[in-house]
């Protein structure tokens, strides 16, 4: 009786967890759904360009517009309050995507103001329809269409989490019917024969294995094991739950290690996308304006020559022209404007230089190994990061003599991205430090090269210091991090057969060293 009545509980409770998942996966897809069908139904080029000069229908589709945002509003706030517990929160993406519309209405909204379909003449319509075409291929407007495009996948994940609802609805049901079969045989044909010996040769153990395997689950320390004491089932039972404690490791280990991979690999492409991006739309006009300087400065020359040639033939120039000449200054522009134009030569060559920086920072060439100048890419990685130092940082750097070291140059330099910013972060959350410093050392023996990123903020205890490499842990607050940081650079630096470690002691600082092994391809001290 006790088995049945449990069993009937267990498989109520599963069936009405199963079916409350169900219900709030099928909500949340149809809400999903809905969002991106209303999001694609509008486009402001097609939508207003036809009836720019017709009122009634300029008005009737600007209401439409607006009970289109409306709508596209109330979906995120429903899909917001239904995505309360879910284990793949959605609210990230409809926090960014409620913003994304907000922009998007506004300048949508801007542009409409602007046209007055009374006045509008034939020869208005060519403007006004390049205002809706760069309203329509603004940055707002793209990220628009592409958050709308990205919640095809939500509406696969959702279909997926509906499909696994309804496989749990039919697993509960199953393991009801078998939890009451099973109960019921046994129950009348061992009850009175066991009910002393499982009291005393059953209960003891299965509580030693419930108890490992509700610390298992709190802690998350694999190292905890049954104790095996007998032969018999509660022997192989906890021969079995140690087995699988095993499996349960490694699984978990390999299912870390490729998450930190994947996320690797996406952050990697990103940032040669968002490098390739700023080559592109940076460097052309730059080197065009460092070109063109050179002979703004020659013409500036000859102009110069040419005034002075003509106040030596001319020393008293007509009443007018000497007038005009008071009123420019004309001796305090041939001393400025030299100025002005090397000035400006000193700009554009910094640019230049920033961007020749994140190119060797990010090796947009280089997906395989190759012999690198290990300090350059220190050096581009403090270029990147130096907008966030802050005021009174002394970067101390004590290079020693390094072979160029075959490697991945991209993947090494995110190494030193994410060491040199959690180092400035520690400083930053330690503002009474009077003198901010980062220490960065190097040096090479015949066997390895040592590179030891450390600075002097308040440490790094050692509860914490055991955790550091774990994937996902993170002292940060919630939003602020992901703990992958540092597990990323673990990954990277056993990728290269080396080791990175960490000292720190409260109070004093940290210091991250990493140990690189020199293979016999090591070429020329630099």
């Amino acid at each position: 009786m006790i088995g049945t009545f449990s069993g009937l509980a267990l498989g109520n409770h599963y069936q009405e967890d199963a079916k409350t998942k169900l219900e709030q996966a099928r909500t949340q897809g149809e809400l999903l759904t809905q969002l991106q069908l209303t999001a694609r139904n509008f486009s402001p080029e097609r939508t207003f360009t036809p009836v720019l000069r017709n009122t009634s229908r300029f008005y009737f589709r600007r209401e439409e517009f607006l009970k289109h945002i409306t709508e596209i509003k109330r979906l995120i706030t429903q899909l917001e309050a239904s995505d309360q517990g879910q284990e793949n929160s959605l609210y990230p993406f409809l926090n960014a995507y409620e913003w994304v519309v907000n922009r998007y209405a506004e300048d949508v909204t801007q542009v409409l103001d602007s046209v007055n379909p009374v006045t509008v003449k034939p020869s208005d319509i060519p403007e006004l329809k390049e205002k809706f075409n760069q309203l329509s291929t603004s940055p707002t407007s793209i990220r628009f269409h592409r958050y709308s495009n990205e919640m095809s996948s939500f509406i696969v994940q959702t279909n997926q989490e509906i499909q696994q609802a309804e496989k749990a609805w039919e697993q509960a049901e199953t393991l009801r019917t078998w939890v009451i079969i099973g109960s019921t045989l046994l129950g009348a044909a061992m009850a009175s024969i066991l009910a002393i010996m499982t009291s005393r040769a059953i209960a003891h153990p299965v509580r030693k294995v419930t108890q490992v395997a509700e610390s298992v689950t709190e802690t998350g320390d694999f190292s905890l094991r049954v104790p095996v004491i007998s032969e018999d089932e509660i022997g192989s039972l906890a021969t079995s739950f140690n087995q699988l404690i095993e499996w349960t490791q490694d699984y978990t280990q390999k299912l870390q290690k490729t998450q930190v991979q994947l996320i690797q690999s996406e952050k990697m492409s990103s940032l040669g996308q968002m490098v390739a991006g700023l080559a592109h739309e940076i460097n052309n006009p730059i080197n065009f304006i460092y070109g063109n300087l050179r002979h703004i400065d020659h013409y500036l020359d000859d102009l110069l020559a040419l005034i002075i040639l003509y106040q030596d033939y001319y020393p008293v120039p007509p009443a007018e022209i000497a007038q005009q000449l008071d009123v420019c200054d004309l001796e305090f522009i041939q001393q400025d404007l030299p100025k002005l134009l090397e000035s400006l030569r000193v700009g554009t060559d910094r640019i230049r230089q920033l961007v020749l920086s994140l190119r060797s920072f990010a090796r947009l060439d280089e997906a395989e190994k190759k012999p690198c100048n290990l300090h350059e890419g220190i050096e581009s990685t403090l270029l990147l990061l130096q907008s966030q130092f802050p005021e009174g940082l002394d970067i101390e750097k004590q290079y020693g003599n390094l072979p160029e070291y075959e490697c991945y140059p991209a993947q090494l330099n995110q190494v030193f991205l994410n060491l040199l910013n959690n180092a400035l972060e520690a400083l930053m959350e330690t503002p009474s430090i009077p003198r901010k410093q980062i220490t960065i050392t190097t040096q090479a023996t015949e066997q390895e090269i040592k590179i030891t990123i450390g600075d002097n903020g308040n440490g790094i205890s050692p509860d914490i210091q055991r955790k550091l490499f774990d994937p996902f842990f993170t002292t940060k607050p919630v939003g602020k991090g992901t703990g992958l940081g540092l597990a990323i650079c673990y990954q990277i630096i056993e990728q290269h057969h080396g080791k990175i470690t960490v000292n720190s002691r409260l109070g004093e600082g940290s210091e991250f060293m990493i140990t690189l092994p020199l293979s016999p391809r090591s070429i020329s001290l630099s």
